[in-house]
């Protein structure tokens, strides 16, 4: 089967790096569980959130990684939003995920997460980092900025899959300078 790096579902998109990147493992870990939307029949062995909301998932900070063991791949998708104002129209995206309020706490808890993702990574094990730019008036090019942070800290980019949402949740705006962002991104990393 021939895999394509633009897919609809998120499930799509494991299915295919699993195939490639694990050899049709599955995930034995994912961090940032939440409500568990990735998967159906097949879920991670390793479940922990910041929050759990399942007796399953394990409480745990993917900044600090105190409670895992060490794997050969773990499944990261943090929140990417951040507000440092009340948003003056209807906001959905705010209401439905959580955010930071601004984007350099964003971009401080990604970088202390890759570090502690790195420790409990085997060597040439995989971290699957699923991020999406942000604008706010302005665009924050927030994939680029993982991929150079993560290279800085020891992880080799292997691969890219681009998810396009299907629900376009924006808020009309009366200026409009960036390209509304209806795409997230799975970045494949492997540590060095």
């Amino acid at each position: 089967m021939k895999y394509l790096s633009v897919y609809n579902t998120d499930q799509e998109i494991l299915q295919a790096m699993s195939d490639i990147h694990l050899r049709s493992c599955w995930f034995e870990a994912d961090i940032t569980y939440s409500k568990g939307n990735f998967y159906t029949d097949k879920q991670p062995k390793y479940k922990s959130d910041l929050i759990p909301l399942y007796p399953d998932v394990i409480q745990d900070d993917s900044r600090l990684l105190l409670h895992c063991a060490m794997f050969n791949s773990i499944v990261f998708d943090p929140p990417f939003l951040f507000r440092d104002r009340k948003a003056v129209n209807n906001d959905q995206m705010c209401k439905r995920f959580s955010y930071f309020k601004n984007y350099n706490l964003l971009c401080e808890m990604y970088i202390d997460s890759l570090k502690a993702i790195y420790r409990r990574l085997n060597p040439k094990g995989y971290l699957f980092f699923k991020c999406q730019d942000m604008t706010d008036g302005k665009f924050y090019c927030t994939h680029n900025f993982v991929i150079n942070i993560s290279k800085e800290l020891g992880y080799e980019l292997k691969d890219i899959f681009i998810k396009v949402s299907k629900n376009k949740l924006q808020a009309d705006a009366k200026q409009q300078n960036c390209g509304a962002k209806i795409h997230s991104y799975w970045l494949v990393l492997r540590k060095d």
